[in-house]
């Protein structure tokens, strides 16, 4: 099989009009784990390798790509580009469930492994897997694939090589000095979150500023005091790559420079591949009009009778994005991917594609200084902007083509304190509800967030945060139990749970009114990451060319987030074990130290925990309202008894699966025993 496929490996097909996969080369077809086999599902099998595409950049559609026109050309007048896929599936076809789940990567990692299942060494593009400690998605039979769409990741390999256009102009990088940065004199302008080289050296309209808000011009800094260049031997050598300040980087000083950029990158050919990539694994790759059994890609009939696409946070807000700009639209008018889990994307979508995208780049809330990321617009169905204008959807080009997907979107709290998320359920100046789509699903988890930190976390001194951080990770137990109601709804027709998430005018505030109880030591904040109304110039929307660096801000949206109840843990949502029998408060915000708070910002991403105390007379000494531990739960098998009904509870509403009952039981009694050692740790002295 193996040497059937490389030898197909590479063999050039004639293009479509549009986009389409051309060649596979095929670099491994082997049995993963050394054929160790999964429940009733048997051995999987690895496959991996790299995916060439081809566009035509004179087709209509192709057109949207931000600077198409200007990308260079192979010999047939189409525009070059590759990247690579991983594909894990049961070796026996007849085992599978039909089901491929095809994760867009999140600069290039995997966000399943930890969240669906739980592997070691599971890297991209090449797992070195040697044990798989929860194995659901495995045992139910899923295919698992995931494909680069991401281009100009530093340091990684799980991206897309995009070739560079001819379009250059104005760009834009921010940088704020932490840690070991602090007092050193240069930092490099290609950055993790994916920044451009200046085009040259000498640039005298370039412009730098110091800003303590986002809504400020800032203090420029005289252009002799800074430099397009690297610090050697006590002097500045000329580097297009590099700023350097004289007077050093400052903490807690946001550095804005704004200069012309370098030839850019046709970065928006992400979304076309991920489009091609999803074809090819529902119909295979013929070539000289052979169906399947001819494919270079290596696929079944089996492996994707449903197809469905997954994203957290940043590939998140691309599978918003993706749906957004009618991606979901096949070239033959079908519709790609059958369903849509959004996990943690909040209501915004991202810098993926125009001159000098920077698709790392992730909101106000995060420091992304004024990036395209929370633009208009946020609901699925069509809505008036904060300025006015006509009424726009998320999901009116899906609409249109026919092919809107099944979509489940789940939040954390986080997506309302940080991600802007309640513009997804209401109008854009936050006073009526807008209902979601038919085809659309709210799941918010209330007192988890975005990126809860192992159990431990909170035993341990933490310099970036005012209060211990919040380990809540009901969301990520629900994972599983969501993927097989996805599975169903499509393939079954069985309606998933309805959705759950807090309304306007009841469980839905804004953030100086959500009566967090008086708690000692702890300062609640009033106000929110703040959205503005960006504009980018007249080119942004039909060209993808940004031309206004900074934009000029528009209105600032209204956020609002969820009311809390008498222990300050948040209302509305659906409750998972760790919230249904809490150990304590669980935020999704925080202080961070040293703060921003001239930025609006808050714990960014973390939330968090604010411990119950041991027995009443500790609260009462402490001054602290809530019950105590003891209280609520008489002694750790008490805690026990009262997870192991609300685990039931949670199976009952297909929010968990049975098989996950003998873990989350171990999982609560770890968290109970290290809340003993906090309070033990953090007792007064007698």
């Amino acid at each position: 099989m193996l040497k059937t496929l490389l030898a197909l490996a590479l063999v050039v097909l004639p293009a479509a009009a549009i986009g389409k996969v051309v060649a596979v080369d095929v670099q491994a077809h082997e049995p993963w784990l050394a054929g160790k086999p999964f429940g009733k599902t048997g051995a999987y099998e690895l496959v991996r390798g790299v995916v060439h595409y081809e566009i035509s950049p004179a087709d209509a559609e192709a057109k949207a790509i931000a600077d198409i026109d200007l990308a260079p050309r192979n010999a047939h007048g189409m525009v070059e580009y590759s990247g690579p896929f991983l594909l894990l599936r049961p070796i026996d076809p007849a085992r599978a469930n039909g089901t491929t789940v095809i994760e867009i990567a999140n600069r290039g990692g995997t966000q399943e492994n930890g969240i669906f299942f739980v592997a070691d060494q599971f890297d991209l593009p090449n797992p070195g897997t040697t044990k798989v400690d929860d194995s659901t998605p495995f045992d139910l039979g899923y295919t698992l694939a995931w494909v680069g769409w991401q281009a100009r990741i530093p340091g990684g390999t799980f991206g897309l090589a995009v070739p560079v256009g001819s379009g250059h102009g104005p760009v834009r990088f921010a940088f704020v000095a932490e840690g070991d940065q602090v007092g050193t004199n240069t930092t490099t302008l290609e950055t993790n979150e994916g920044g451009y080289c200046a085009r040259d050296t000498d640039q005298r309209g370039a412009t730098l500023r110091i800003k303590h808000r986002f809504d400020q011009p800032g203090q420029t800094v005289p252009p002799e005091q800074w430099h397009f260049a690297v610090r050697k031997d006590g002097g500045n050598v000329p580097d297009r790559c590099h700023l350097t300040v004289d007077a050093g980087f400052k903490a807690g000083d946001l550095y804005e420079l704004t200069y012309r950029g370098e030839n850019a990158a046709i970065v928006g050919l992400g979304p076309q591949a991920v489009r091609d990539f999803a074809t090819a694994v529902r119909d295979g790759i013929g070539r000289d009009g052979v169906g399947r059994d001819g494919a270079v890609l290596p696929v079944r009939a089996s492996d994707a009778k449903v197809l469905l696409a997954y994203g957290y946070s940043q590939s998140a807000r691309f599978l918003r994005d993706f749906l957004y700009r009618g991606f979901n639209r096949r070239t033959d008018g079908k519709r790609v991917f059958d369903g849509t889990l959004i996990f943690a994307a909040g209501s915004g979508r991202g810098s993926f594609d125009h001159r000098y995208a920077m698709p790392g780049e992730a909101g106000n809330s995060v420091m992304s200084d004024l990036r395209p990321v929370d633009l208009y617009p946020f609901a699925d169905e069509a809505t008036p902007d904060i300025d006015g204008g006509p009424a726009h959807g998320l999901l009116d080009r899906a609409r249109a083509d026919g092919v809107v997907p099944a979509i489940m979107n789940v939040y954390s709290g986080s997506e309302y304190w940080a991600r802007g998320g309640s513009l997804l359920h209401t109008t854009t100046d936050g006073q009526r509800e807008v209902a979601l789509a038919p085809e659309s699903r709210l799941y918010v988890f209330s007192g988890s967030v975005h990126a809860p930190q192992p159990m431990n976390a909170y035993l341990k001194p933490e310099s970036r945060a005012a209060l211990p951080l919040n380990v809540n990770g009901d969301q990520f137990w629900a994972a599983d139990a969501l993927l097989e109601d996805m599975r169903e709804w499509i393939s079954a027709n069985r309606a998933p749970p309805p959705s759950v998430y807090p309304r306007l005018g009841k469980t839905l505030v804004p953030p100086g009114q959500i009566r967090f109880p008086m708690l000692p030591g702890v300062e609640v904040p009033t106000t929110l990451p703040p959205i503005w109304r960006l504009d980018f110039g007249p080119d942004y929307a039909a060209k993808g060319i940004i031309s206004r660096e900074p934009p000029i801000l528009g209105s600032r949206y209204p956020l609002l987030v969820p009311s809390v109840d008498a222990d300050g843990n948040e209302l509305g949502g659906w409750r998972g074990v760790m919230s249904s029998v809490p150990l304590g408060t669980f935020t999704a915000w925080n202080w961070p130290i040293p703060g921003y708070r001239s930025f609006g910002l808050l714990s960014q991403l973390g939330g968090a925990l604010i411990p119950f105390m041991h027995d009443k007379a500790a609260r009462l000494a402490a001054g602290d309202p809530r019950l105590s531990l003891a209280e609520r739960y008489g002694d750790k098998a008490g805690y026990l008894r009262a997870v192991g009904i609300a685990f039931d509870q949670q199976v009952e509403a297909r929010f968990a699966l049975a098989s996950q009952r003998a873990d989350i039981l171990d999982d609560a009694a770890r968290g109970w025993e290290r809340i003993e050692k906090y309070n033990a740790a953090h007792a007064p002295p007698k």
